[in-house]
């Protein structure tokens, strides 16, 4: 069973554009996560196994051990595995408690085919990052 309903996703920047009919389909591909001050939702050099969008909470972005970003609610982490999917370029790590929705990479795929404007958004993310 799936604990992410369609008002939680029209919430997130990413999915606030879609109608009901298309967030119901989104919320099939993702789960809820929780972290706890000091968790690490990414590891630098791990496989990637899923994106995060940012509910409620802070992250820390480090890369070798120096900080890249604090990011929050509204905000998307780990989508540079889906431009390229080798292992983690940074750590992030919960600097309070963190809500978050979840896509699998492997999902990905999936709704590439059925939402292709959806994965465009997540793409153009993960280059800006990249460029960064």
């Amino acid at each position: 069973m799936n604990d992410v309903d369609v008002d939680r996703l029209a919430k997130l920047p990413l999915f606030g554009e879609l109608d009901h009919h298309d967030l119901s389909h989104v919320a099939g591909w993702v789960t809820e996560k929780r972290f706890v001050d000091g968790d690490v939702l990414i590891e630098e050099g791990s496989l990637p196994t899923d994106v995060f969008l940012i509910e409620s909470g802070t992250v820390d972005v480090t890369h070798d051990e120096k900080l890249i970003a604090t990011l929050g609610p509204g905000d998307v982490v780990g989508e540079v595995a889906l431009l390229d999917p080798q292992r983690r370029t940074a750590t992030v790590t919960a600097t309070s408690a963190v809500r978050a929705v979840a896509l699998g990479v492997d999902d990905f795929a999936s709704m590439d085919q059925e939402m292709p404007e959806i994965t465009r958004q997540l793409r153009a993310i993960a280059e800006r990052r990249r460029e960064r």
